[in-house]
């Protein structure tokens, strides 16, 4: 067969063809720059969170990290766990947020004594027996549930609660001890472990509630279990960490760490922060069941936690000098300056960016908080001191849960917004009546320290 003549060009191979350079082709000096680009870039990346190489002194550091992680996204699991798997099996928010306020309140009057043992006798020989039994509360309580169990059930296995140890507080008294002649390096530590948490209420309560629709209602739960004890064993075992046990004279007093000034005004900060949590926890699950979405209930307080991730994150690098008592009212303001909007949400993906948005003054209030807390109390009494102002914070997911619930059955799920952003004012306002006398509080043990 013979090609026409017009044709025949195109049978000419392509590299014979001349070959005109395209203005899109990039250039090996294009190339050259946008590698010097890249590493540019990357320097000042680096440089600005050099502040985190502290973390290295951490001996076995990967195994501390990992453990310590994992026990808290299953502890992150399973206040949303539970609200979701009762809520779809007794089809009540308010026997939900009934079941959360119980253990909540178990676990802020255990905790405490809970934790003055630990400073006792050390983390391991008590926190270990505590781990065992309450994981094996929530498991029967996963149970019960799936088998139709009385609601009166429900709440007194709950009660086992009381014995749960505090991962985030067991971590950063380690964290404490190791840095404790190094306050700037500490508030790098404290920010680093309140954004591993912030992560964690990224992931935990998405995961747990999407298990919870897409599997079977206790799913979320178990799997939380299963990833608390795990974490905490690991930890525990981490022995090279663990503090060693401080004698004070003061543990042997009936109120304990309760009398040292400054920390009940702490935890009651705190106590409304953890409101916050709890009432935006129940009220973003009602609203996303309320517009058809109940499976992406969990993904929106995703957004919620990934905004105080980010502001955890940013917060670690400003540089911590002298008293930081006087941080408190601003970022308690801040939490309700960015919360109020949310009352006048319109729809689903407006929530997520209001939340996202509302989350960036949480971890800088709670890492002021966690970071002042070592400041008020003796060294013998950090455990103890720790968990009275983290019990405060439970505390508050408990009754900002079960507010939340009364309000969601008797007025509707956006009113109940009205919950958190009224406990985010109160928490400015408490800031602000005793910013003197935390600050007092607070220079007054820095002074001793220094002699």
């Amino acid at each position: 067969m013979r090609v026409p003549a017009d044709f025949s060009n195109c049978l000419r191979p392509m590299a014979a063809l001349p070959m005109k350079r395209l203005p899109w082709r990039v250039s090996s000096h294009n190339a050259v720059a946008a590698r010097r680009l890249a590493a540019a870039q990357w320097t000042i990346v680096r440089r600005l969170f050099a502040p985190y190489r502290v973390l290295r002194v951490m001996p076995s550091a990967a195994h501390f990290f990992i453990c310590a992680y994992v026990a808290r996204l299953g502890m992150s699991m399973i206040g949303v766990s539970v609200v979701v798997m009762i809520a779809q099996r007794y089809d009540s928010y308010a026997l939900a947020g009934l079941v959360s306020f119980v253990a909540l309140m178990s676990m802020a009057t255990g905790g405490p004594l809970l934790a003055r043992a630990i400073d006792r006798f050390g983390q391991r020989r008590v926190a270990l027996p505590g781990a065992l039994l309450s994981c094996t509360a929530l498991a029967a309580l996963a149970i019960e549930a799936y088998a139709g169990a009385p609601s009166w059930a429900l709440v007194v296995t709950n009660l086992g609660q009381a014995a749960a140890p505090s991962a985030g507080t067991l971590v950063r008294t380690r964290w404490s001890y190791l840095l404790r002649e190094d306050p700037a390096a500490m508030h790098v530590a404290n920010s680093f472990e309140q954004v591993a948490e912030e992560s964690c209420f990224v992931v935990g309560p998405a995961l747990g509630a999407g298990l919870a629709a897409w599997l079977f209602p206790e799913a979320g739960l178990l799997l939380a279990v299963v990833l608390t004890l795990a974490g905490l064993l690991g930890l525990l075992a981490h022995r090279v960490s663990e503090p060693p046990v401080q004698p004070s004279d003061s543990q042997h007093r009936i109120l304990g760490a309760f009398t040292t000034p400054g920390l009940l005004q702490l935890a009651i900060t705190l106590t409304l922060t953890g409101a916050v949590f709890g009432g935006m926890d129940v009220v973003v699950l009602a609203y996303a069941q309320a517009q058809g979405a109940a499976a992406f209930g969990g993904l929106l307080i995703g957004f919620f936690a990934a905004g105080s991730l980010l502001g955890g994150l940013l917060y670690g690098l400003v540089p911590v000098e002298g008293a930081i008592a006087g941080r408190l009212p601003l970022w308690t303001l801040l939490m309700f300056a960015l919360l109020a909007p949310l009352l006048w949400v319109p729809n689903l993906p407006v929530l997520a960016v209001n939340g996202f948005i509302a989350g960036l003054a949480i971890a800088p209030t709670l890492i002021t908080a966690m970071t002042l807390c070592p400041r008020l109390v003796p060294a013998g009494q950090l455990n103890e001191g720790m968990t009275i102002v983290v019990t405060g914070l439970l505390v508050g997911v408990g009754v900002g849960s079960a507010l939340a619930g009364s309000v969601i059955e008797s007025a509707g799920a956006h009113r109940a917004f009205i919950v958190p952003i009224g406990a985010a004012g109160v928490a400015f306002v408490i800031a602000v009546l005793g910013r003197s006398w935390l600050t007092a509080a607070e220079r007054r043990n820095l002074d001793l320290v220094a002699v």
